[in-house]
């Protein structure tokens, strides 16, 4: 290591991720029955509908919980 590298500032800011989220597998479960329930059984596309509605909802609401954390000036 050279000197400059072990004279560096740490980096500007600290990497933040979101955490794991089973919306997104929710949704894609919702889409497969409502697609499903449209070639044969209409009550399977209501049940996948209000499974996607609910799933965009929480994914929705916990992208804004997560964004009211940040720290400001993000």
């Amino acid at each position: 290591m050279s000197d400059q590298e072990q004279n560096a500032e740490p980096a500007g800011e600290k990497i933040r991720l979101p955490g794991g989220s089973l919306q997104p597998v929710l949704i894609a479960v919702g889409l497969s029955l409502l697609l499903i329930g449209v070639l044969d059984l209409w009550y399977l596309s209501v049940i996948g509908l209000l499974i996607m509605v609910v799933a965009i909802y929480g994914w929705i609401r916990n992208a804004i919980r997560e964004h009211g954390e940040l720290p400001s000036g993000h």
